[in-house]
Protein backbone atom coordinates (compact mmCIF):
# COMPACT_ATOMS: atom_id res chain seq x y z
CA UNK A 1 0.00 0.00 0.00
CA UNK A 2 2.71 2.49 0.93
CA UNK A 3 5.32 0.91 -1.33
CA UNK A 4 5.21 3.86 -3.74
CA UNK A 5 5.96 6.47 -1.04
CA UNK A 6 9.46 7.56 -0.34
CA UNK A 7 10.97 8.00 3.13
CA UNK A 8 10.16 11.72 3.44
CA UNK A 9 6.48 11.16 2.67
CA UNK A 10 6.28 8.31 5.18
CA UNK A 11 7.90 10.51 7.81
CA UNK A 12 5.47 13.35 7.08
CA UNK A 13 2.45 11.03 7.32
CA UNK A 14 3.76 9.56 10.57
CA UNK A 15 4.34 13.04 11.97
CA UNK A 16 0.82 14.07 10.99
CA UNK A 17 -0.66 11.02 12.72
CA UNK A 18 1.30 11.74 15.89
CA UNK A 19 0.27 15.42 15.75
CA UNK A 20 -3.44 14.61 15.34
CA UNK A 21 -3.31 12.03 18.13
CA UNK A 22 -1.62 14.49 20.50
CA UNK A 23 -4.15 17.22 19.65
CA UNK A 24 -7.04 14.86 20.38
CA UNK A 25 -5.45 13.86 23.70
CA UNK A 26 -4.89 17.50 24.63
CA UNK A 27 -8.47 18.40 23.71
CA UNK A 28 -9.75 15.54 25.86
CA UNK A 29 -7.65 16.67 28.81
CA UNK A 30 -8.92 20.25 28.43
CA UNK A 31 -12.53 19.09 28.33
CA UNK A 32 -11.98 16.97 31.45
CA UNK A 33 -10.25 19.82 33.30
CA UNK A 34 -13.06 22.20 32.41
CA UNK A 35 -15.70 19.72 33.59
CA UNK A 36 -13.81 18.98 36.81
CA UNK A 37 -13.35 22.66 37.65
CA UNK A 38 -17.03 23.32 37.04
CA UNK A 39 -18.32 20.43 39.12
CA UNK A 40 -15.80 20.38 41.98
CA UNK A 41 -15.55 23.83 43.54
CA UNK A 42 -12.62 24.32 45.87
CA UNK A 43 -13.33 27.54 47.71
CA UNK A 44 -16.62 28.90 48.94
CA UNK A 45 -18.03 31.46 51.30
CA UNK A 46 -20.71 30.99 53.90
CA UNK A 47 -22.37 33.48 56.19
CA UNK A 48 -23.12 32.79 59.83
CA UNK A 49 -25.21 35.06 62.04
CA UNK A 50 -24.46 35.03 65.77
CA UNK A 51 -26.64 37.46 67.64
CA UNK A 52 -26.28 40.83 65.93
CA UNK A 53 -22.96 40.03 64.22
CA UNK A 54 -22.83 38.43 60.78
CA UNK A 55 -19.69 36.47 59.96
CA UNK A 56 -18.35 35.54 56.54
CA UNK A 57 -16.41 32.29 56.55
CA UNK A 58 -14.10 31.07 53.79
CA UNK A 59 -14.30 27.32 53.20
CA UNK A 60 -12.15 24.88 51.26
CA UNK A 61 -13.90 21.62 50.34
CA UNK A 62 -16.16 21.86 53.34
CA UNK A 63 -13.51 22.83 55.90
CA UNK A 64 -13.61 26.34 57.37
CA UNK A 65 -10.40 28.27 56.79
CA UNK A 66 -11.26 31.48 58.59
CA UNK A 67 -14.03 33.94 59.44
CA UNK A 68 -14.35 37.73 59.61
CA UNK A 69 -17.21 40.07 60.29
CA UNK A 70 -19.17 41.38 57.33
CA UNK A 71 -18.23 44.98 58.24
CA UNK A 72 -14.61 44.28 57.24
CA UNK A 73 -15.73 43.41 53.69
CA UNK A 74 -17.81 46.55 53.10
Amino acid sequence: MMGGLDTIEKTMIGGLVVFVASMLLLAGLCIYASWYAGTHPDYGMTTVKTGDVTWVCLTDRGKTIGCDTVKEYR
